[in-house]
């Protein structure tokens, strides 16, 4: 009940006491907007003239959600339903058959006028909107057009793109044909702008800016919830995974998949849906889905544990995105300007060792059920098929493993030591200094390696080997790697952690801290991981690994696109010598906290030219094996490889890293001689 309600209870009350009466006066019931696992299509069938026709009736309406589960906060949002059914987030499913004729009815009941887009055929043609005044109704009808995964929303803040709740998926099955069961996660994003400064945003000359300056409550969610709470998926070995990912939110998710490689199979902006490198599809552990774009994507659990599925933009993900529930039940946490922050008692981070008058953040409680992330998680369990053995672990082998240890170091109490990574045992030279990023790691195709890990930080941490096959006990997710009671610890100071690893194929992988700290990663804890093939020496004369990252970075260094806190390998401006008339390789790693980067190889006259050879580890299909332009966008936790030919003479290349926007952030020179 509002202060406004209580006082026009007591008001009435004392108006009315002397006649014996006090009426009871009461708020409105809110409605309860429930969440929408996307298993079940809205709407009812009818067979007409040979042909199928659904009709779907969807009403708009203000109601409380809760996306943090039960006990979270009541946000109070605009969401869509079915007429007589319960609001929900996403909207309802759209769900049929290829050649059904849908036909589609919005009621608003908000004060605003609604805008519904995506409520059209398929087809190549125009999708018109449908513009819905408040308290009125209005109908559209249209054939399904050609099938794929595509996607409806409804704004009443004259959004130009998918934003907030009323948005939900619209999937158009192929006809004459068995669909194999599927699932479907619709990502959503929740802030609390008011349309005046969603308008004031859009039209500033820095939006980037105006959005810091409103410093909004900001969440992500996958069908509806915000990890921990989200749905815990279970496989078992072998069971084929097909899902479609549809992002209607209004920024770019970076979809990581720990354990294993999963295929593309089509990729979409709501309105067109096209096949990948058909037949077999794109090998990833990570994808790009852009505002609007859908994902459809299918891969087979190899390995029993515990797995997660992710967008890599710490600040998607990262805990100061668990808006927690103030005394009121209103949100009390997720303001973007608190992004860095220690979420355990909202002090800003300092380093890892004092020196600069800062406090150490401590606050990575190896005890806290969400595991130091919230917004779009996934968890998934991998068990062993019904009646078989146990499986054994990814890493058992006969062969004496190889040692290693990786010790990760906090900066200097006089500051004059970085904070960074050594590595050191079998066939490693010791290092001269402490690497920031780390070192490469270099290991070899089937070989067992076991590596040491040593915390001499003054704070917990853990390691996640990103885009290695391994045991889920190694995989580095402190609370949740592993199976059953046996999960992966944090690794805390003073303390060591033994990880064993038989990477099953070569590539280019990153070794990065699984804290979702800014502070911790852009310290430079993480660095390159190479896997070459058996008896193959790495030769970084011409096999080059180049590591794009951020140092003391915080949130704002993303959204503002701050090019002062952008390195390459560690530095602001890098310098190589590549050796000329040669046959060179660049493995391109970004590891950022937050970043998308435009990234080209250049000369004086123009980009050179490159051939693109893995994506992420895995080949890239044969259609873009080509060479082309020197010019990649690369989006944090993806690795790239490419060939280039070095020519004849002496030459000056330049490695420019820009926002995807062009701004300019950061330049590395080649020379070529």
């Amino acid at each position: 009940m509002t202060y406004l309600h209580h006082l026009l209870y007591f008001t009435a009350a004392g108006a009315l006491f002397a006649s014996g009466g006090i009426p009871t006066l009461t708020a409105p019931p809110v409605e309860r907007v429930c969440v929408n696992d996307n298993t079940h299509a809205a709407g009812t069938t009818d067979h007409v003239a040979e042909a199928d026709v659904v009709t779907v009736r969807l009403r708009a309406a203000a109601g409380d959600w809760r996306p943090e589960g039960d006990n979270g906060p009541a946000l109070r949002i605009e969401s869509l339903g079915e007429q007589g059914k319960a609001l929900m987030v996403p909207a309802p499913l759209l769900r049929v058959v290829e050649g059904t004729t849908l036909v589609v009815s919005v009621h608003n009941d908000l004060t605003s006028p609604l805008r519904v887009h995506g409520l059209c055929a398929r087809d190549g043609s125009a999708c018109a909107p449908l513009d819905v005044p408040p308290g009125a109704d209005r109908e559209v009808r249209f054939a399904s057009g050609r099938a794929g995964t595509y996607h409806y929303w409804a704004t009443s803040m004259r959004a130009p793109i998918p934003f907030r709740e009323m948005g939900g998926a619209f999937v158009v099955d192929p006809a004459g044909v068995r669909v194999e069961p599927d699932r479907i996660f619709v990502i959503t994003e929740w802030n609390d702008l008011k349309p005046a400064q969603l308008g004031g945003i859009m039209t500033a000359d820095d939006p980037s800016a105006r959005f810091l300056a409103a410093n909004p409550k900001v969440s992500f969610m996958i069908n509806g919830l915000s990890w921990p709470s989200t749905e815990r998926l279970t496989y078992r070995l072998g069971d084929p995974v097909r899902w479609r990912v549809l992002n209607l939110s209004s920024q770019i998710h970076p979809m990581h998949l720990h354990g294993f490689y999963y295929r593309v199979q089509r990729l979409g902006d709501g309105l067109r849906d096209e096949a990948v490198a058909a037949p077999d599809g794109r090998r990833v552990v990570t994808q790009m889905v852009p505002p609007a774009g859908t994902l459809t994507m299918e891969w087979t659990p190899e390995r029993a544990g515990n797995w997660l599925f992710h967008c890599h933009v710490m600040s998607h993900v990262a805990p100061e995105r668990r808006l927690g529930a103030s005394p009121s039940g209103d949100a009390a946490g997720g303001y973007i300007g608190d992004s860095g922050a220690d979420a355990s008692d909202g002090a800003g981070h300092g380093p890892h060792a004092g020196g600069d008058g800062h406090e150490a953040h401590r606050g990575h409680d190896p005890g806290d059920p969400s595991l130091g992330m919230a917004g779009m998680v996934l968890g998934i369990t991998v068990l062993d098929r019904e009646g078989a053995p146990a499986s054994a672990p990814a890493a058992a082998t006969t062969a004496t493993p190889r040692q290693l240890t990786m010790t990760m170091h906090g900066a200097s109490a006089d500051g004059r030591t970085a904070a960074g990574i050594d590595v050191t045992g079998d066939d490693v030279a010791t290092p001269a200094r402490v690497a920031s990023p780390g070192p490469p790691v270099v290991l070899r195709r089937g070989e067992p390696v076991e590596i040491t890990l040593v915390n001499d930080l003054d704070e917990a941490t853990s390691m996640h080997w990103h885009g290695l096959e391994l045991d889920s006990y190694y995989d580095g997710v402190h609370g949740w790697s592993g199976l059953g009671p046996k999960v992966a610890p944090m690794i805390v100071p003073g303390e060591r952690f033994k990880v064993r690893i038989t990477p099953p194929r070569t590539g280019t992988f990153i070794y990065h801290t699984h804290v979702h700290d800014f502070r911790q990663l852009s310290s430079g804890l993480y660095g390159p991981l190479v896997v070459v093939e058996p008896g193959e020496t790495y030769d970084p004369a011409t096999d080059h690994v180049v590591v794009l990252g951020r140092r003391s970075a915080s949130p704002a260094s993303a959204i503002l696109k701050d090019p002062a806190s952008t390195v390459i390998d560690g530095e602001r401006e890098p310098h190589w010598s590549w050796t000329a008339k040669t046959r060179h390789r660049l493995r391109l790693i970004n590891i950022a906290p937050d970043d998308i980067w435009s990234v080209s190889l250049t000369a004086a006259d123009g980009p050179v030219t490159w051939r693109p050879l893995t994506k992420d580890g895995a080949a890239v299909p044969a259609s873009e094996a080509v060479p082309g332009p020197a010019r990649v966008t690369i989006a944090v936790g993806e690795t790239y490889d490419f060939e280039i030919e070095t020519p004849a003479s002496r030459k000056a290349l330049w490695l420019e890293v820009r926002g995807t926007d062009g701004k300019w952030q950061a330049q590395g020179h080649v020379l070529v001689k």
